[in-house]
């Protein structure tokens, strides 16, 4: 039984130390795109949807400069396509955060690389290791290539946005 608990506890420990996330899996659909990082998902099965919030990213707001084609954007990669939820948790605001895959592809970091969404640093966190290390790489890349909302050089971060409005 002491080596059990010894085990787990380095285990715990190990992971921890490698900014490893617990996360699960759900398998569903996206029945309503509120903007371009939150979204309500229905589990195979249930018939009450959970409301999303795009771990790693930071969309524009619909009412800020390119909030609606971020939306858009999040349309043309998910709409009425099976997807699989990879959970890491819940925000302040009581949403789970995710990240959205179609047939292995990280819809999350596809926004990012579409110039559609931020590499959210602040709660990067909360993804492990290499998601940080993609999503820097991609939103480094899409700034390069001035794609989405990089075309205008002097474009708002949402999270600077929302304090001014």
């Amino acid at each position: 039984m002491d080596k059990k608990i010894i085990l787990i506890s380095l285990w715990f420990i190990f992971f921890s130390l490698n900014g490893f996330t617990y996360s699960s899996t759900e398998n569903g659909n996206i029945i309503k795109i509120i903007d371009g990082d939150t979204v309500h998902f229905l589990k195979e099965g249930d018939t009450k949807y959970k409301k999303i919030r795009l771990v790693g990213i930071d969309a524009p707001e619909l009412k800020q400069e390119f909030g609606k084609e971020s939306r858009q954007c999040l349309v043309e990669l998910i709409e009425n396509k099976p997807i699989q939820l990879v959970k890491f948790g819940q925000d302040r605001y009581q949403r789970i955060l995710a990240k959205i895959k179609i047939d292995q592809v990280d819809i999350n970091l596809a926004m990012i690389r579409k110039g559609c969404a931020w590499f959210y640093r602040r709660y990067q966190e909360s993804l492990n290791e290499d998601d940080q290390k993609f999503y820097d790489q991609a939103e480094q890349m899409a700034q390069r290539q001035f794609l989405g909302l990089f075309k205008n050089v002097k474009a708002l971060p949402p999270w600077v946005w929302r304090k001014k409005n």
